[in-house]
């Protein structure tokens, strides 16, 4: 993977030495991911941005053939994973039809985050809403026997089609199955570890303890 990393190094004077020690790996490490004979893990990708403050596609160019480009092809708009609802769980179908139906009674034109957020929140019985209500939230989604239906199917504003992605990207390197609402919500909570304020804000409108919300998070996923 192509990256600007050694740039962004020499730029704040470090050797890589240094950027080793402030990401807490070795320097074999940095040489790697600077010649880019190896890519770094979703996580580190992520401290490395937030190390530079920086968004990730700053310091990591994704190729065509790049299996992270991959995965953002996938996740175009919803109906549109190329592998299909097989991957998904129930819930997290649910929660994700909410979402598009929330954005359509809001009338707007495409499902951001905080739509994503009411999704995970409208079906009590599901991980994400458990651990919502655990840490926090306390706002009553309301409800009815239209809500969770399939209706039109509207784009994914680029902040949700991250979120998707995170949830696709942690399913794929464990290995699972599935995607269940808890990686949902764990690409709703690295979206606001990114800096990204309205996401940010968006946890402190629903009163949402975000600090202890990942660190339930990281047991679970």
């Amino acid at each position: 993977m192509k990256n600007r990393l050694k740039e962004l190094r020499q730029l704040h004077q470090w050797s890589q030495s240094d950027l080793a020690r402030e990401l807490r790996v070795s320097r074999q490490a940095i040489n790697g991911f600077e010649s880019g004979k190896f890519d770094p893990s979703l996580d580190m990708a992520f401290k490395v941005a937030n190390l530079f403050n920086v968004a990730i596609e700053d310091v990591f160019i994704y190729e065509a053939k790049n299996s992270m480009q991959i995965l953002v092809e996938r996740v175009k708009n919803f109906f549109g994973f190329d592998f299909g609802f097989e991957r998904f769980a129930e819930k997290a179908i649910d929660a994700i039809k909410f979402a598009q139906n929330e954005a359509v009674r809001s009338q707007e034109s495409q499902v951001e985050p905080k739509h994503l957020l009411a999704g995970l929140l409208a079906d009590a019985t599901t991980t994400s809403a458990q651990l919502l209500r655990a840490n926090g939230a306390t706002l009553e989604i309301g409800t009815n026997e239209h809500s969770f239906a399939s209706g039109d199917n509207l784009k994914f504003s680029p902040q949700s089609k991250f979120v998707l992605e995170l949830a696709l990207q942690v399913v794929r390197v464990q290995g699972k199955k599935s995607i269940g609402t808890e990686h949902l919500l764990w690409g709703l909570v690295r979206l606001a570890d990114t800096n990204n304020m309205n996401v940010t804000d968006l946890f402190e409108c629903y009163k949402i303890n975000l600090e202890a919300l990942n660190h339930q998070l990281a047991e679970i996923v």
